[in-house]
C-alpha cells in the first residue's frame, strides 16, 4: 500500500485561531520592517560582527541589526538574560501588544508560556567557560545557571508578564517552531489554557557556536556576497546561513477571542508530524515520507488539494533538501503543485533554527492579509530537479486563504501546520 495514501482521523475539538504576532529577526525588527524586507526581497544577511570570522569557512550570518534589549525590558533584567531569551521576551511584548490583549483583565491561571529553542543559552555558556579557564571557579556568574537554561526565556516571560499558567520549553531543531505552536494548540484544544504566548529565539553566532556548525560542512561558503549567498532551488547552492533572532505568536481558544473582539489572522486547522528515521545529518532520497506527512496534514484537517493558496517551504539551500521537498510537493499535488507559489524565506531573513519556523507562520499570515506572497530571491541558476513556482522574479498579488507551512530539520525530523484566513 502506498504510504501517502494512508487515511488518518479528521481532528474535532475546540478551535484555535492566531491573534497577535512580533519579530525580531535580521532582515528586520517589528512586522512592518520584516515584512517590508521581504516583499522587496532584501537581505539581512552580512558578515559576521558579533566576532572575527576571519579564520571560519563561513564568515556570513543573519545578524540582528540595532537591538536594544532594554526597549523591551528593564536593564537589570536584560543584564540576566542570554540573547536568545532577549529575543523571545522582546518579541512577546510585540506579539501581546499587537493582540490588543489586556492581561489584566484575564486569568493569569489560563494564559500559558510556551517556547521554542535549539540552542538556548549556550553563548552564556561558552563566556562563563572562558572565564573559569582563565580566572578559576570563584569568577563565574552567579547568575549562569539561571541565564544558561533553555527554560530561561519562557520563566522569564511569565515572570515580565505575570502569567501563571501551563508553561514549558520545546526543542526539536529545525522543526522547533512549528512543535512549539502545536504543542500550544493543542494545549488549548483540550482545555489547558484559553490564551498562549507562544515564542522563540536563537543566539548561535559564538564562536563556538558557530565554528561547530562549519564545520558540519552544510554552511555557506560564499562570503563574499553575503545577501546572495543563501540560494534554495538553485544549482549553485552551497548550504545554509545561520542567523539569530525571535519570534512569537499569540494563539488563542476561538470563542475567547471573539469575545474580547480580538483581531484574528487564521484560524489553525492542521498539524502533522514525521520522522525519516535514516540519518542524523543526511536527507533521505525518497521522498515518501515528506509526501505522507503532507497527506496526512491534509487529511487531518479534511482539506482538499485544491484549496492551498501558498507554501511556505524549508528551501534551506542544502540541495539535497531542496529536492526532496519539491518532489514531495509534486506528489501529493500532482499538477497542481506547478500552481501553487512555493517560497522559501531564508535568503532573506537566515536559518535561525527555532525562530524561522514562527517567521514562515507569520509570512503565511501576512500573506493573507495583504494579499501577497513574498519571492525566494537568489535562484541565479535554477536547479532542473526543481521546477516549482517559486516565485523568483518578485512578490505576487494574490489571495492567501489556507497556507502550507512544511519544516525538515537535520535527524529527519518532518513537520508541516496548515492555516486558514478566518
Amino acid at each position: 500500500m502506498d504510504l501517502v495514501k494512508r487515511v488518518c482521523r479528521p481532528m474535532e475539538t475546540r478551535r484555535v485561531v492566531i491573534t497577535g504576532m512580533g519579530v525580531v529577526a535580521p532582515n528586520g525588527i517589528g512586522i512592518e520592517n520584516f515584512w517590508d524586507s521581504l516583499v522587496n526581497g532584501r537581505s539581512g544577511i552580512r558578515r559576521i560582527t558579533r566576532f572575527d570570522p576571519s579564520s571560519y569557512s563561513s564568515q556570513i550570518a543573519g545578524e540582528v541589526q540595532d537591538f536594544d534589549p532594554t526597549n523591551y525590558m528593564e536593564p537589570k533584567t536584560a543584564k540576566r538574560l542570554s540573547r536568545f531569551a532577549q529575543f523571545a521576551l522582546a518579541a512577546a511584548r510585540m506579539a501581546v501588544g499587537d493582540s490588543d490583549i489586556i492581561l489584566d483583565q484575564e486569568d493569569p491561571y489560563n494564559v500559558g508560556v510556551f517556547v521554542g529553542t535549539a540552542i538556548g543559552g549556550l553563548d552564556i555558556f561558552e563566556t562563563q567557560h572562558s572565564i573559569f579557564m582563565e580566572k578559576g571557579v570563584k569568577r563565574i556568574n552567579p547568575f549562569s545557571m539561571v541565564s544558561c537554561s533553555t527554560h530561561s526565556a519562557s520563566a522569564v516571560i511569565a515572570c515580565e508578564l505575570s502569567l501563571r499558567g501551563i508553561n514549558t520549553t520545546i526543542s526539536s531543531g529545525c522543526n522547533t517552531g512549528l512543535d512549539t505552536v502545536y504543542s500550544a494548540f493543542n494545549s488549548i484544544r483540550v482545555g489547558d489554557a484559553d490564551i498562549i504566548v507562544v515564542s522563540a529565539g536563537e543566539a548561535p553566532l559564538t564562536p563556538l557556536i558557530h565554528g561547530i556548525f562549519c564545520a558540519t560542512g552544510y554552511i555557506s561558503r560564499r562570503n563574499g556576497e553575503p545577501q546572495k549567498a543563501l540560494r534554495p532551488y538553485d544549482s549553485d547552492a552551497d548550504g545554509i546561513v545561520l542567523g539569530e533572532g525571535g519570534a512569537c505568536v499569540i494563539i488563542e481558544e476561538l470563542n475567547h477571542a471573539i469575545k474580547r473582539n480580538a483581531k484574528i489572522y487564521a484560524e489553525i486547522i492542521s498539524y502533522s508530524a514525521l520522522n525519516e528515521a535514516f540519518d542524523l545529518l543526511e536527507v533521505d532520497n525518497n521522498e515518501e515520507t515528506m509526501a505522507l506527512n503532507l497527506r496526512r496534514l491534509l487529511e487531518k484537517g479534511r482539506i482538499d488539494t485544491a484549496e492551498i493558496d501558498y507554501i511556505s517551504a524549508h528551501g534551506n539551500g542544502i540541495v539535497s533538501y531542496d529536492i526532496i521537498e519539491t518532489n514531495a510537493i509534486k506528489r501529493v499535488f500532482g499538477n497542481l503543485a506547478y500552481n501553487i507559489p512555493v517560497t522559501s524565506i531564508k535568503p532573506v531573513t537566515s536559518h535561525s533554527i527555532s525562530a524561522t519556523g514562527i517567521w514562515q507562520i507569520i509570512t503565511s499570515l501576512l500573506a493573507m492579509k495583504t494579499s501577497t506572497i513574498p519571492p525566494t530571491i537568489n535562484i541565479l541558476n535554477p536547479n532542473p530537479k526543481c521546477d516549482l513556482n517559486y516565485l523568483p522574479n518578485g512578490f505576487l498579488r494574490k489571495e492567501v486563504r489556507t497556507a502550507i507551512i512544511n519544516t525538515h530539520g537535520f535527524g529527519g525530523r518532518l513537520t508541516a501546520i496548515a492555516l486558514k484566513k478566518f
